[in-house]
C-alpha cells in the first residue's frame, strides 16, 4: 500500500498506459480533457468502464463534460449512471486501485489537494473489483447511451450560459437537497422532449412536490390513457420514462419508490 498525494496524473496515466486489460472507474465528475486523453494512452485493446453520477445540473454547470462521456463511449467503454455517487475509485487490470478524494477531472489530478492510496494486496483487490461491480449492478445504476447524451445535449443547447445559477427554496422541505437541480429552465427541456417523454415529464411538473412517489405519478394514468388509448400497459410505460428521464439526469431514484425532480 501507497500513499498518493496531488499531484499524481503522473502516476495515473502511467497505470493507464501500463493496462493491459481494463481500466475501471467510480469518479462523479468527468472532464473531457482528461478522458480524451485517458482514450488516446491506453493500449487499444483495453476496455474502460465508467460509473458517473449523470445529473444535467453537471453538465450545465461545466462541473461534468458530456462530451467526456462521448469519448469513453466511441473508445468502445461501457458507463454507469448511479446519481449517488461520491466514491473516486480507479482500477487497473484488478491489480492496483487508487482510492482517493480526487475526481476524474484536472482539479482531481493536479491542480487540488487530494489524498489517496494505492492499494495492490490480491485480497483487497477481490473486494474492490467485487464492489465495483455491484455498484454497477445497483437497482438504482443506468447503462448511459450516446442517444441520453445526445438528448441531454439537445437540451442544454436550448440554454445560452450562465455565470451563476439561481435555485428555489422550498418551504418545510429540510432532507432535500437541491443543488444538484437543473436551473436551465423547463422550456429547454420540454421543447426537446417528445411523445411519452414529454408527457410524462409534464405529469411530474405538475406535481408541487420536488420529492415524489410512483404512487403519485400513477395518478396520471386515466389522463395518460385518454391520451394513448391503445397502449394497455401505461404503468409500465410510466416507468421506462422514469428511467429514461435518470439517464439524461433529470430525475434521481432515492429508493422506496420514491423520486426526486432534478430541475427547478
Amino acid at each position: 500500500m501507497q500513499l498518493i498525494k496531488s499531484p499524481w496524473s503522473n502516476l495515473f496515466f502511467e497505470m493507464v498506459r501500463s493496462s493491459s486489460k481494463s481500466i475501471k472507474i467510480t469518479s462523479p465528475f468527468v472532464k473531457e480533457n482528461v478522458a480524451s486523453k485517458i482514450i488516446a494512452t491506453k493500449q487499444s485493446k483495453v476496455s474502460v468502464e465508467l460509473i458517473t453520477s449523470f445529473k444535467l445540473m453537471n453538465y450545465y454547470t461545466g462541473a461534468s463534460d458530456l462530451a467526456a462521456l462521448e469519448h469513453i463511449l466511441e473508445g468502445n467503454g461501457h458507463i454507469s449512471n448511479l446519481q449517488k455517487l461520491h466514491s473516486k475509485i480507479y482500477i487497473f487490470d484488478d491489480v492496483r486501485a487508487v482510492i482517493t478524494s480526487g475526481n476524474l477531472t484536472n482539479g482531481g489530478l493536479v491542480n487540488n489537494y487530494e489524498y489517496g492510496v494505492l492499494v495492490d494486496d490480491v485480497n483487497l483487490m477481490k473486494q474492490i473489483s467485487s464492489d465495483f461491480r455491484l455498484l454497477q449492478s445497483n437497482e438504482m445504476a443506468g447503462v448511459i447511451s450516446l442517444q441520453h447524451i445526445a438528448d441531454a445535449k439537445a437540451i442544454l443547447a436550448k440554454v445560452p450560459k450562465r455565470v451563476s445559477v439561481d435555485l428555489p427554496e422550498f418551504d418545510n422541505v429540510t432532507s432535500v437537497e437541491v443543488s444538484d437541480a437543473y436551473g436551465g429552465g423547463v422550456d429547454s427541456i420540454v421543447s426537446t422532449l417528445k411523445g411519452w417523454k414529454r408527457e410524462v415529464f409534464s405529469c411530474i411538473q405538475s406535481l408541487s412536490m420536488p420529492v415524489f412517489s410512483l404512487d403519485d405519478i400513477n395518478l396520471f394514468v386515466p389522463h395518460l390513457r385518454a391520451k394513448y388509448p391503445k397502449n394497455n400497459n401505461i404503468e409500465a410505460k410510466i416507468r421506462q420514462q422514469l428511467q429514461y428521464l435518470r439517464d439524461i439526469g433529470l430525475v434521481e431514484f432515492v429508493g422506496k419508490g420514491k423520486y426526486r425532480k432534478l430541475w427547478v
